[in-house]
């Protein structure tokens, strides 16, 4: 139970409140505490106006850190914990529409209708600090014990979109199926994603692919793949990632394959971390599109990386992010045949050796969800031991790492672009040969020519 977990503060603010109504802990860490799951964080909640609680706050060690009047809501900090809370309210959302903001935010004293507000009735449990019980309205215990997520009313998902791809969220997280009606209206009210902002879709996604992670449901018999499934099946995918949509039954040569590229992409995001997931659902997005215009694959990391970088750049990654996606799915198909010379292998290294232990795992990843039964390591393993080797043998990796600088260059004679250019046919010239040579020698060389 929350009682032998909850900060002691929380317990006194709860005190300060007593007088004029109970003052409650909603939501998810009221779930977690059912299911024995970890609580980060606590959201509260009280019939109180924003106006009142600050308040009551007045001289106290609890201090307002952000204050948003439209929607009731106050940050809470003391010892270095914050609490998010916020007053009973409804909300009125725009009809046919699936915007995220609701449009009109009315206050309530009425804990029921507080409730219906909420997303999934396992969400929408709230507990009583004071009185030590959970006071449920919507049957969300009992949703809990049998492992369902069921939207609080009917009209739930269509009211904000946005609460289909937490649907899909919380069905990775937590392992539990999702209800009949629920999951018709996922699917009926999928298209109304488009007018959610980019940035909150980009986030969710990101929640889907950490999901299984955060409370390890891989207990529960969920993949991280699973969640991308899901939004493909209930419609989400055409307003996310549409691309996606068109590997489903693009064939694969069986000679190599064992799936189709979507079920390919599927099982090559079970074998990644988090953080390498998306760089795994786009790594063959080209395929399909190839296919469909020329009948081959061919070319498909190159065009690849260049429809990740729209498709990022659509859903607001980061440029950082966008520059990492893209550079893996260009180069993700490097050396995958291991008869690549070790020359360029050493020059391949050294151009992405930000990105070569990524690299290896997406490599890695990719071999095993092409043929688990049937996947050979040695030409990735060959990498990284030239990869070792090369740091064993002082190989530069960038210019900086040349025995000879632009200062040296500049006293023989070399002057402004030309400096540059040179340095790098030189750093070309060690990684092709596998050699570092001394700066003496480079001089006699370049004295020479």
């Amino acid at each position: 139970m929350l009682k032998s977990i909850i900060p002691e503060s929380l317990f006194r603010l709860a005190e300060i409140f007593k007088p004029f109504a109970p003052l409650y802990i909603v939501g998810g860490a009221v779930r977690n505490s059912l299911l024995g799951y970890p609580v980060s964080d606590y959201d509260i909640t009280s019939k109180l106006l924003p106006q009142k609680v600050e308040e009551l706050l007045l001289g106290t060690n609890y201090k307002i850190v952000a204050s948003y009047k439209r929607t009731g809501t106050l940050v809470i900090k003391v010892d270095n914990i914050k609490f998010e809370y916020t007053t009973f309210r409804q909300d009125s959302y725009p009809l046919k529409k699936g915007d995220h903001k609701p449009a009109k935010c009315i206050f309530t004293d009425n804990i029921k209708e507080d409730a219906l507000r909420r997303d999934f009735t396992c969400n929408a449990l709230y507990y009583d600090i004071i009185e030590n019980k959970i006071i449920d309205l919507v049957g969300g215990v009992q949703d809990i014990n049998n492992k369902v997520l069921r939207a609080v009313r009917d009209v739930t998902l269509s009211e904000d979109a946005l609460r289909i791809m937490r649907l899909v969220r919380f069905y990775v997280q937590l392992g539990f199926g999702i209800e009949t009606e629920t999951l018709k209206d996922a699917k009926k009210y999928s298209f109304m994603l488009k007018d959610i902002s980019k940035e909150r879709i980009k986030d969710e996604l990101i929640a889907i692919f950490e999901g299984v992670f955060k409370y390890n449901s891989k207990n529960n018999g969920v993949n991280p793949s699973d969640g991308i499934r899901m939004l493909v099946d209930i419609g989400a995918m055409e307003y996310i990632i549409p691309e996606i949509n068109l590997m489903i039954g693009m064939p694969q040569n069986p000679k190599y394959h064992l799936y189709d590229v979507y079920n390919h992409t599927l099982k090559i995001i079970d074998y990644l971390p988090p953080r390498l997931m998306m760089a795994g659902l786009l790594h063959d997005i080209a395929k399909a599109e190839l296919y469909n215009k020329y009948g081959n694959m061919y070319t498909h990391e190159i065009v690849g990386s260049d429809m990740a970088k729209d498709i990022l750049t659509r859903l607001k990654f980061s440029q950082n992010d966008t520059q990492i996606i893209s550079r893996l799915v260009k180069i993700h198909m490097f050396n995958v045949d291991g008869k690549t010379r070790m020359s360029k292998c050493r020059v391949f290294i050294a151009d992405n050796i930000d990105y070569f232990d990524d690299f290896i795992m997406l490599r890695r990843a990719d071999g095993m969800a092409t043929n688990p039964n049937n996947y050979d390591d040695s030409a990735t393993q060959k990498l990284i031991d030239l990869k070792n080797k090369m740091i064993n043998d002082n190989m530069p990796f960038t210019i900086k790492d040349l025995p000879i600088n632009g200062n040296d260059l500049l006293s023989l004679g070399y002057c402004g672009k030309e400096v540059g250019e040179l340095l790098g046919k030189i750093m070309l010239w060690i990684l092709q040969n596998g050699r570092v040579p001394t700066k003496e020698e480079i001089i006699n060389r370049l004295t020479k020519n």
